[in-house]
């Protein structure tokens, strides 16, 4: 059995999955703001992502929450999909101390997503304010990006312009040393 994309569509879903997701389309709507969206089975594995680069032509990128051992501070990087993820080089990258991927509780708590639909997206939410937003330079110079939409059934195509506007915040550019990983 194949992996299900959705065609291309415009505009909001008729169900909304969540708080968060519902939060991200009323956003999109007040801000006129164009994107593409596909609905698809659960976008998790490379495997997956690799599904959902064709249907849009564009290629996915991997959102990470991160915390520090005392869990009271937090990072969202967005970096390439296919590139692996090296706690110690995110830290050396903004010189702060190793950190660690945030927990599925906290995740709901920040960012009102689960594992697999993490996004920048999330940054809407006020309990999000304190997060610092990073981002890979190669990512961020591209003119067009595909995110979760807060469900990782929905994937949004925007572009990195209109997406900073959205949520009000330029990220921290980072150079991730990483080679990207062949596509299968």
């Amino acid at each position: 059995m194949g992996f299900y994309t959705s065609e291309i569509k415009t505009g909001a879903p008729e169900v909304f999955k969540s708080d968060t997701q519902k939060l991200i389309y009323d956003r999109l709507e007040c801000g006129r703001v164009a994107y593409t969206r596909i609905e698809s089975d659960p976008g998790i594995s490379m495997d997956d992502c690799l599904n959902i680069d064709r249907a849009f032509g564009i290629e996915t990128v991997k959102t990470i929450l991160l915390t520090n051992r005392q869990k009271n501070r937090f990072w969202l990087y967005v970096t390439h999909a296919r590139k692996p993820f090296v706690t110690k080089e995110f830290g050396a990258s903004l010189q702060i101390p190793r950190v660690s991927f945030a927990d599925e509780e906290l995740m709901k708590k920040i960012l009102g997503t689960s594992h697999g639909a993490a996004t920048p997206f999330g940054l809407l939410r006020e309990e999000a304010a304190d997060v610092v937003f990073v981002m890979d330079r190669d990512v961020a110079a591209r003119k067009r990006i595909v995110i979760t939409d807060g469900d990782p059934c929905g994937f949004i195509a925007i572009s990195n312009h209109d997406l900073f506007q959205l949520i009000g915040r330029e990220p921290i550019l980072i150079e991730n040393p990483a080679e990207i990983s062949p596509a299968p």
